[in-house]
């Protein structure tokens, strides 16, 4: 076919115009994702996940507390340290000793006492005491005395920004270890890390209010303890910890257990001596207000407010157990983004097809998610994942896009080339499979369909050309929609003659059904449309349809300059005997013996004889098709079931030379259906048997003898 030069360069322009947009927007998601990733949006899907994560692995666990442990071997938690201990200042504390509400030093400085005596490691006083006290200076000198007798007590400090603190009051600063606490707030308003060190504006570091606890538990000495890039480094008896660190200051909480999973008593037992003492000894002990006039509260990834000594307790049960959370590496995320990237758009995307490609990134996808989740689960590594998973979507949705696309514009070309020339059905078979374009076919079984106007030229010859276009074009498109309502293919129009193709391009196994039903619809819409033609006095339009089933040759059939997709072969020259032979029998749809076969679970049918072709030395038994066997019309049905059964029964007569019989069985059925006109044609052929009998040796093969 001769394709235009202005239709290539609209093509080519067409296909260069979508590859600049669609790399333009490639361009713009990865600037996108990169404003994205430095502003924290994929840090918090990544928290999300995690978060969303650990409540999952704490309701399994929870629910199977009383089973055996499977929940905890597939999803282990961080057990409680045994080492530390919360003392609460709690409502009953508050309401039961009096005085504690307006912060009277006495009482603190006792339950100090009471505390030390246990012999406990360390004491952290998670209270900041800011100033003298107005009106009793000596409740002041007595708690200093408390914290100096004890020597093991953390003070706690204020910390007011990143290099200026406020300590307690001299006497007591002097007495204790006072340090700085400061639980570091994310995106998402929650607590996930917390400051290990405090860098003062004139430079000087000061341990945390919790690593200084953590240090006193161990006994160490301040040389002991070493901020090195983006470690903690603590030099023990036997060995040196490494704990890591985010920016050289920040511990990242390990929340993998209820944060309440502590040895906790209540201030008011510890004021009073209530309680065991054997208990606190060797200790770590906590001591905090956790009431409900408490304001200090800090929201956590659990998803509620937590009290600050628990978060203490926490902070100190990480670095206990080892098990606070190696914080991510964002070179390590870009890097693996950008690999992934690379590999998914160069080397995967070029050996799959689209459908291979997407599930080999939604698997890639479903394994970085896990890799995160196993990676936080058993090695406490934090391993953002989700910006490489924006990465894979979007590569995902360009390359599969891009090969759409790449396929649209090929279709788009190949169809405005070809949609001139072939029918619609044709141009949908080649774009799911363009190699049909090639000029060789292919040998196929088919169901050949050809319909003409009975004695069209002496009906027209009245009417002035416009009629006749207009006649012929609502006859035509009647029947065409008919055509394509059973997935015909319309192969051609000759004048008034109807060529289609059953089975093809597409396949379809009952292409012969297919084509009869279609056969008898177009009769029936033929008879609507002559009462139509009669009312506007318009001519009666008849027209004969024959079918045939066989192996043709099916393709693109001409030159490269231009060519039909079509059929060839001898079964199509049949089909067209068939319907002139019509003219034979007085019948209005003639089908060859194959496709009556084939069509006979659904289509009813006789046989009208057998037929010697016109130029052909072949024979074949030639059938009418009636009816439907599921026709709704049970007049009709029934007239057409008595019509095959007087016809087959004279015809069987006929080969026995059963003349007479035969006759007989015929004038008895057209005194019932006098309009059956294949059996009148055969009732006519018998008289003349009657007359005249055939010689010895005859067979009763009717000849068609012109085409």
């Amino acid at each position: 076919m001769l394709i235009k030069k202005d239709s290539r360069t609209r093509s080519s322009g067409f296909r260069r115009q979508g590859k600049i947009a669609a790399d333009s927007l490639v361009l713009f998601c990865a600037g996108i994702i990169f404003i994205m990733f430095f502003s924290g949006f994929f840090a918090r899907l990544d928290n999300w996940l995690h978060d969303n994560w650990l409540d999952l692995r704490l309701r399994l666990n929870v629910r199977s507390s009383g089973s055996s442990g499977l929940m905890n071997a597939l999803f282990p938690l961080d057990g409680p340290s045994r080492d530390v201990v919360v003392v609460i200042i709690d409502d009953r504390s508050i309401l039961g000793i009096p005085g504690l509400f307006q912060g009277n030093r006495y009482i603190f400085a006792q339950a100090l006492r009471n505390l030390s005596a246990c012999k406990p490691k360390v004491i952290a006083l998670d209270v900041f005491f800011a100033a003298n006290s107005a009106d009793d200076q000596a409740q002041d000198i007595e708690l200093a005395k408390a914290v100096a007798e004890a020597g093991n007590v953390v003070l706690r400090a204020y910390r007011r920004d990143d290099r200026r603190m406020t300590l307690p009051y001299p006497e007591l600063s002097r007495s204790g270890s006072p340090a700085p606490s400061y639980f570091r707030t994310h995106r998402d308003e929650s607590i996930r890390s917390i400051s290990m060190k405090f860098t003062s504006e004139a430079g000087k570091v000061t341990p945390s209010f919790q690593t200084e606890t953590f240090r006193r538990f161990f006994n160490l000495k301040p040389a002991d303890f070493e901020f090195k890039n983006d470690q903690l480094l603590v030099k023990l008896a036997d060995q040196q910890m490494q704990i890591p660190l985010s920016n050289g200051e920040y511990l990242w909480l390990n929340y993998d257990n209820p944060t309440r999973a502590y040895q906790t008593m209540s201030f008011y037992d510890l004021y009073n001596n209530s309680f065991q003492q054997e208990g606190l000894q060797d200790k770590l002990v906590i001591i905090g207000y956790a009431n409900s006039m408490t304001e200090e509260k800090f929201f956590t990834q659990l998803g509620g407010n937590e009290y600050s000594p628990y978060l203490n307790a926490l902070v100190l049960r990480n670095l206990l157990n080892r098990s606070a959370l190696v914080p991510p590496d964002k070179l390590v995320t870009v890097g693996m983004a950008a690999v992934l990237l690379a590999l998914f758009l160069f080397v995967i995307f070029t050996h799959l097809n689209p459908v291979s490609f997407f599930i080999v990134s939604i698997i890639t996808i479903l394994l970085l998610i896990s890799s995160s989740l196993v990676s936080l689960t058993l090695y406490n590594r934090i391993f953002d994942v989700t910006p490489s998973v924006f990465l894979l979507l979007i590569a995902l949705s360009y390359t599969i896009g891009k090969k759409y696309y790449i396929e649209l514009s090929e279709k788009l070309r190949i169809k405005h080339a070809f949609q001139h020339y072939v029918t619609a059905s044709v141009v949908n078979e080649i774009l799911k499979n363009p190699s049909k374009l090639n000029l060789h076919g292919e040998e196929r079984n088919l169901t050949i369909f050809f319909s003409d106007i009975e004695g069209f030229t002496s009906l027209s010859e009245g009417m002035s050309p416009l009629d006749v276009v207009s006649l012929l074009n609502e006859y035509l498109s009647e029947m065409t929609e008919i055509i394509f309502k059973y997935d015909g293919l319309l192969d051609k129009y000759e004048g008034d003659a109807i060529m289609a193709v059953f089975g093809a391009p597409i396949d379809q196994k009952d292409h012969a059904i297919r084509a009869c039903r279609c056969a008898l619809e177009n009769q029936k819409a033929l008879a609507r449309l002559r009462e139509k033609w009669r009312q506007e006095g318009k001519p009666e339009i008849k027209a004969r349809i024959g079918i045939n089933t066989g192996v043709v040759v099916v393709g693109n059939m001409g030159s490269t300059m231009r060519f039909d997709y079509t059929v060839i072969g001898d079964n199509v020259n049949l089909a067209a005997r068939l319907e002139t032979a019509n003219k034979l029998f007085q019948s209005e749809i003639l089908v060859s013996d194959v496709t009556a076969e084939l069509a006979e679970s659904v289509i009813l049918s006789r046989c009208l004889g057998k037929l010697k072709v016109a130029g052909k030395d072949k024979q074949v038994y030639v059938y009418e098709v009636l009816a439907e066997h599921a026709d709704s019309d049970k007049m009709f049905l029934d007239k057409a079931k008595a019509r095959k059964t007087a016809y087959d029964a004279a015809n069987a007569a006929v080969e026995k030379r059963e003349f007479a019989e035969a006759e007989r069985l015929l004038s008895e059925h057209l005194a019932q259906q006098p309009g059956d006109k294949p059996a009148r044609i055969l009732h006519t052929r018998i008289k003349g048997y009657l007359i005249v009998p055939p010689p010895s040796g005859w067979e009763n093969i009717i000849t068609q003898e012109s085409k």
